[in-house]
């Protein structure tokens, strides 16, 4: 029997099985009668990748193998994988989302939404931008819920991410545990999103409808809470690729949630123009809500310790609670007692620092930098995060960022102007740096410091977060 395994390049096979040469060649590889294409190519193209380049249906080549007498086996995940590749390339060049997502549903049906997750993982390794790796996320969700165009129904999203979480690993949670209390949130965000659809069905009342526009911005904490707390750890455990896509996805949704509400609050006359992308943005959540639950959550299951368990409890917190009373979530009686044990000795706050101009307690040092209306972060040399105060209270920092390289705690858009700059930073090719933003309809302003010593060698970056809205409002000012 011959046994052809898809899994291995063309050169291996052909070395395998000289013959394959021919049936290759009358299907419409005729390159592989090239000797130098076959050693230079052959030797890193297999026949699922191959069928992508040419055009070539793979089910059709499988057959015509099996017609010549081989047993075709292997090569289903790179396959797929390849598949995944061609579906980026479809969609970046302009094809309708509609018609890749038929195709998506055909091949990817019955395939785990983990596999397809490592797959994504793997087209980022293999150099395919993130970015373009993000829009498999709205094709691959054409799996999950709703309805094709051919009207075949598709998995019901809530039913089937609760579903999942109950069984990730067989493992029971405890009450409190932090993927109940993400999980709980996800509950309360999808009751305001059938809150928000009902209102949109119903009575259409647009003050009512921006009301729940404006709450809707919960997701903001939400996706906080996975992109300080559980991403940048998955980061740590080499799991990147799912992470990287959901995050820009999540910067899709708080920017569009955040345009619709901007344009709501100017003028609630808007709202029929936006009811379409308003349909649209609500669904991306669900959407999201699954992919947490099937994706992202077992994957934290699957690699966290109890010790990042603790640490990821102990910031949930403070980070914040969306679209429910903090009050009204369980907590967690390990992780409690073990916050009670994470304290400075005081021998430690009365120690003193001392400057140039003068010596300052650590606890004094402390409540000075409280009073500053201000986020700070300092990164080191060597791109750690090494100290943070949020008293500012625009952007979250999580304890879990110290000691974790900057670049982790960034969307992947942001990551190469951050690496950037600090580049320039090191080699002073520039000292600063300046971003302003509108926030949540609020001026904010971000700037970056290079920090060097006497000497003038490169000690670190300071960022400085500020909201200069009561600036603006104290020399009455509208921007």
């Amino acid at each position: 029997m011959k046994t052809l395994d898809l899994s291995k390049s063309v050169a291996e096979l052909v070395r395998q099985y000289p013959e394959l040469k021919e049936v290759m060649a009358g299907i419409g590889f005729h390159e592989i009668l090239n000797p130098m294409a076959l050693k230079m190519m052959g030797s890193i193209m297999t026949i699922p990748r191959g069928a992508v380049v040419k055009g070539i249906p793979i089910e059709k080549i499988r057959a015509d193998l099996e017609e010549a007498g081989f047993t075709v086996v292997g090569g289903e995940q790179e396959e797929r994988q390849v598949r995944l590749r061609e579906y980026v390339g479809r969609l970046t060049a302009g094809e309708d989302l509609e018609s890749v997502r038929a195709d998506f549903v055909k091949h990817f049906e019955h395939v785990a939404a983990e596999e397809i997750a490592d797959a994504e993982q793997s087209l980022i390794k293999g150099g395919v931008p993130v970015k373009d790796v993000q829009r498999l996320c709205d094709v691959h969700s054409a799996l999950f819920h709703g309805k094709m165009g051919s009207g075949k129904k598709v998995v019901d999203t809530h039913e089937q991410a609760a579903e999942a979480l109950k069984n990730m690993e067989g493992k029971d949670l405890p009450k409190g545990h932090p993927l109940n209390l993400l999980k709980r949130e996800n509950e309360a965000m999808c009751a305001h999103l059938d809150k928000l659809q009902e209102e949109m069905d119903g009575a259409g009342d647009a003050q009512a409808i921006l009301s729940l526009v404006r709450a809707l911005n919960g997701v903001r904490s939400h996706y906080a809470k996975k992109e300080e707390l559980l991403m940048p750890r998955l980061y740590d455990y080499g799991v990147t690729g799912p992470s990287q896509v959901m995050w820009g996805v999540d910067d899709e949704i708080k920017r569009e949630v955040g345009v619709i509400t901007k344009s709501l609050t100017e003028n609630t006359e808007n709202y029929p123009l936006f009811k379409g992308r308003l349909t649209q943005v609500m669904q991306r959540i669900r959407e999201m809500v699954f992919k947490e639950e099937k994706i992202l959550f077992p994957l934290t299951m699957r690699y966290f310790t109890e010790a990042d368990w603790l640490e990821v409890y102990r910031d949930i917190f403070e980070i914040g609670v969306a679209f429910m009373e903090i009050g009204d979530l369980p907590r967690w009686e390990r992780a409690e007692a073990w916050i009670r044990t994470q304290y400075i000795p005081p021998a430690i706050l009365e120690g003193k620092v001392r400057m140039d101009t003068g010596e300052l307690t650590v606890r004094q040092l402390q409540g000075i930098l409280k009073l500053l209306d201000v986020d700070i972060t300092f990164i080191d040399k060597d791109d750690i995060v090494r100290y943070f105060i949020n008293e500012g209270h625009v952007f979250t920092r999580p304890f879990s960022c110290i000691g974790r390289e900057v670049y982790n705690c960034h969307p992947p858009e942001i990551i190469p102007v951050v690496r950037q700059m600090i580049l320039d930073f090191k080699a002073k090719k520039r000292d600063r740096m300046e971003v302003w933003r509108r926030i949540m309809g609020r001026p904010i302003g971000v700037r970056y410091l290079a920090v060097y010593d006497d000497a003038g060698e490169y000690v670190g970056t300071v960022e400085f977060v500020q909201d200069f809205q009561k600036a603006l409002d104290k020399f009455g000012r509208k921007q």
